[in-house]
């Protein structure tokens, strides 16, 4: 995604000019629901501005900006209203569930990162894409060079956010056995969408890992880089 940001300014006023009509019946079962669109649209112009002046992004930067422009955001929406809607806001809001929200939003760009790499290099450097910015970030210990080293370093952090969703998952709370089935429900949701942008992104042959744009793309890339999930 490179969107422009001119285009996106004057979208977003025009959103928040009618953000009353989001305000419907699904937003008084989930109060987060205009926020969250509202948090889209923030950042998807803050990624357009980061891009624009090229902004050097260290990976924390680069993570608070990137959880907003994931186009998943209102799939999360649809499965936390669908599963646990009808639930007590201390149930939708405990702070694991929130946490596991959190931790499913960085898997879908930690996934989506790696499986685009390649066709954002080869189109335009890849600015906006965490194994970039891991390249240059301090944190990531790794030679500005050492792309391969980048890819793994991210790969490693996929891993370790995948370990602590499996964790959190194993360590909720009861909240009373009806309660218990619907989370389990959402919780299963959001591997699902997970597990469905890793297959969508291997696939769909947007990012040439399948067919012949996988050829031309190897031809071009002048090393072999290994996609390791």
């Amino acid at each position: 995604m490179n969107p422009n940001y001119s285009i996106l300014q004057a979208e977003y006023e025009a959103w928040i000019d009618q953000s009353n009509f989001f305000r419907t019946d699904a937003q008084k079962k989930d109060p987060h629901f205009v926020q969250n669109n509202i948090f889209l649209a923030d950042s998807m112009l803050k990624e357009a501005a980061d891009r624009a002046t090229h902004a050097e992004l260290d990976l924390e930067a680069y993570m608070r900006t990137r959880r907003g422009t994931i186009g998943m955001i209102q799939v999360f929406y649809i499965g936390r209203l669908i599963c646990i809607s009808d639930l007590s806001p201390e149930v939708q809001m405990h702070p694991d569930i929130i946490k596991l929200d959190g931790l499913s939003r960085d898997l879908v760009l930690l996934g989506n990162d790696l499986y685009s790499y390649k066709r954002e290099y080869l189109e335009c450097g890849a600015y906006h894409n965490y194994i970039t910015i891991a390249l240059r970030d301090p944190i990531a210990g790794l030679h500005t060079n050492d792309r391969q080293g980048a890819i793994d370093y991210t790969c490693q952090k996929f891993c370790e956010t995948l370990a602590d969703f499996e964790h959190t998952k194993k360590a909720l709370s009861s909240f009373g056995e009806n309660e218990d089935a619907k989370v389990a429900k959402y919780v299963a949701v959001l591997m699902d969408i997970i597990i469905g942008n890793i297959q969508w992104s291997i696939l769909c042959g947007r990012y040439g890992h399948t067919g012949n744009a996988k050829t031309i793309e190897a031809q071009n890339w002048g090393v072999e880089v290994v996609f390791d999930l």
